[in-house]
């Protein structure tokens, strides 16, 4: 079995072992009265309660949140109560489905409006149609479709959620025979922000059809169902092949099939994953599908498998659909890893002079994966305005930065690690937890690091930071939190950069929950100018 998201060269990077950053839960304001729901209609679930955590795990462990209550809403109702309920209290929410958000976006600290509740799929063979509650996982719909010999074109990992998917536009591999999932899109329902439900198609509600289809999930409602077309499937052929090169052969590798994915025949989507070997080499893996012949997906193969000799043979085999997306899946457990992601849509080929900039690139970043998956195909055949998925036509991939870690403290330690490389300089507090881990890490790579006291500059900590405040003050720079001369404030992270300003021209401040970036100007009067992202 095989995930898009790994190979076997790829593993969990294990960051230089700090301890791991201990979280502490912030004290939980009492909540306003719940809504007047019954167990029909909502499960509602509280940190004391015994099935908390059974609906906490999100695939991005980075981003979990412990909400002070959790709603898992069974029906319209539910949701549109919940949502009147939050906007009348002025609580903050996010709303769930699979938690497959790299970003946590899904997740909140005060309130989470769950859809799992709403898992229900209904196949209508004769109609080639299926009704969806919002709330159910991509494998759950796979296998009722694979029951009466039906298929949709959806993602690979088993456990996303469909809503987040489709909402977003939801690429897989039959996305190049068959289009993205949200073009299979016959009908919403919806809940809006005033707790109105609705149906959204081409004859209703049409710009918020438009909008569901590719435009992501959470900004004009709450879904609650989906009716999609669905079409026959009962095999495709799967496919993978690896070579271990050296830079140059791996730059060659990837031109090659950048001139093959992206203009294939429809029947094939390929993906292709780069990280760095050992010894300075490059491993290139090209997977994928096809629904297509054997001997049109070899000939589409051929002029990568004459460049150069693979390290691990090409296998195709054929399987029925649903083998077929556990082999991909890796596995139908629910995962959760510390990761981050980032992704980029090439509108055109890219360059020998930026194929070879980006191979470089992987060969120096340790843990590091670029995954590629082709457009073109069916998803080339909408129009870029017709929905609110504009990669189109003439798009050839979508290029992900992938890495991913083992422990909480690698957290700090990875972001520390490129900080470093790239000659910025770390500053964090002294609390325990991220901030500790963050200086740790900084100083094992030879780095600067900036420590901020939070009261004064005589302000005691516990003991068990007093060693590190001594190396951070023999090798970086300790700092008050305030202005030294001035009694104890509100903390600025203006005022506590400014007070740095004259140790560097560019800081990066980690803190747990928090990242502020400052970029003096101006040098010579770093309060002239001072630019802040958040």
């Amino acid at each position: 079995m095989e995930h898009p998201l790994r190979v076997d060269e790829i593993s969990a990077l294990e960051a230089p072992r700090v301890a791991d950053a201990v979280s502490f839960a912030a004290p939980v304001a009492p909540l306003p009265p719940l809504p007047n729901l019954s167990a029909s209609d909502v499960t509602f679930l509280r940190p004391s309660d015994p099935h908390y955590r059974d609906f906490l795990a999100a695939a991005n462990t980075r981003t979990q949140l412990s909400p002070a209550l959790r709603a898992v809403c069974k029906t319209d109702r539910a949701v549109a109560a919940m949502i009147a309920w939050v906007r009348s209290n002025g609580l903050t929410f996010a709303v769930r489905c699979g938690g497959h958000s790299y970003e946590g976006f899904s997740q909140s600290k005060d309130v989470v409006i769950d859809v799992r509740g709403m898992a229900g799929i209904a196949v209508d063979k004769a109609s080639s149609l299926v009704t969806i509650g919002s709330g159910a996982s991509l494998y759950h719909i796979y296998q009722a479709l694979a029951g009466q010999g039906l298929a949709l074109q959806a993602g690979s990992c088993a456990t996303v959620g469909i809503s987040g998917h489709i909402l977003g536009g939801g690429h897989g591999l039959l996305a190049r025979s068959h289009g993205l999932t949200c073009d299979s899109i016959e009908q919403v329902t919806m809940v809006d922000s005033q707790g109105r439900v609705f149906q959204a198609s081409a004859t209703s509600e049409v710009d918020i059809d438009w909008a569901c289809k590719g435009g992501g999930g959470g900004s004009f409602g709450i879904a609650t169902e989906f009716k999609l077309r669905v079409f026959p499937l009962k095999t495709v052929l799967v496919f993978g092949v690896t070579w271990t090169l050296s830079q140059a052969h791996a730059a060659k590798m990837f031109a090659a099939w950048q001139a093959f994915a992206p203009n294939a025949p429809s029947t094939i989507t390929s993906i292709v994953k780069v990280q760095s070997a050992a010894g300075g080499l490059i491993t290139v893996r090209c997977i994928g599908q096809s629904v297509g012949s054997e001997a049109e997906l070899r000939a589409g193969l051929q002029p990568l498998l004459a460049l150069d000799r693979p390290s691990t043979a090409l296998s195709i085999k054929s399987l029925g659909f649903l083998d077929a997306v556990t082999h991909f899946a890796g596995t139908l457990d629910y995962e959760s890893i510390y990761m981050k992601a980032k992704s980029d849509y090439v509108l055109g080929p890219l360059g020998a002079d930026a194929i070879q900039h980006m191979i470089a690139a992987v060969a120096g970043a340790s843990g590091v994966a670029l995954l590629c998956d082709a457009y073109g195909g069916k998803i080339a055949d909408v129009a870029a305005d017709a929905t609110a998925f504009p990669r189109r036509k003439g798009t050839q991939f979508c290029i992900q930065y992938y890495s991913s870690w083992m422990h909480a403290a690698a957290t700090a330690a990875h972001i520390a690690h490129e900080l470093v490389r790239r000659g910025i300089t770390v500053a964090a507090g002294l609390a325990t937890g991220i901030d500790t881990a963050a200086h740790q890490a900084t100083l094992a790579e030879g780095g600067r690091t900036v420590a901020f006291l939070g009261t004064g500059i005589n302000k005691a900590y516990p003991k068990d930071n007093e060693a590190l405040q001594r190396e951070i003050a023999s090798k970086g720079l300790l700092l008050s939190q305030f202005w030294p001369d001035a009694p104890p404030r509100k903390p600025s992270f203006l005022m506590r950069n400014a007070t740095m300003s004259g140790y560097g021209i560019a800081t990066i401040v980690v803190e747990a929950g928090e990242t502020l970036a400052v970029r003096f100007t101006n040098p010579e009067n770093p309060f002239a100018a001072v630019t802040v992202t958040t």
